[in-house]
């Protein structure tokens, strides 16, 4: 599985990829119609219960820490610093 944002630059094994004859499938989630967009929801739920699959999270921090929270994202997002390698998560 492999996801990406606009700005996102993942990295791909083209290698084994080509190697073993693989393709890749996908769409833009917000191009796509409703019906395939239920069918993505379905399967990232069953994945998501299954253990298959995870978010990666960066950060857990508590609500009163929106602010820092809010700089955090700012600061790897739009200035790249790097200080996120995944989401994060605010708690009461």
């Amino acid at each position: 599985m492999l996801m990406a944002g606009r700005d996102a630059k993942p990295v791909f094994p083209v290698g084994p990829f080509y190697t073993r004859d693989c393709q890749v499938v996908g769409f833009a989630m917000f191009n796509a119609p409703a019906d395939q967009q239920q069918k993505a929801a379905e399967d990232i739920n069953r994945w998501l219960a299954e253990g298959k699959l995870r978010a990666r999270i960066s950060r857990v921090m508590k609500l009163s820490e929106t602010a820092e929270a809010h700089r955090l994202q700012e600061q790897s997002t739009l200035h790249r610093s790097g200080v996120l390698a995944g989401k994060i998560v605010l708690e009461p």
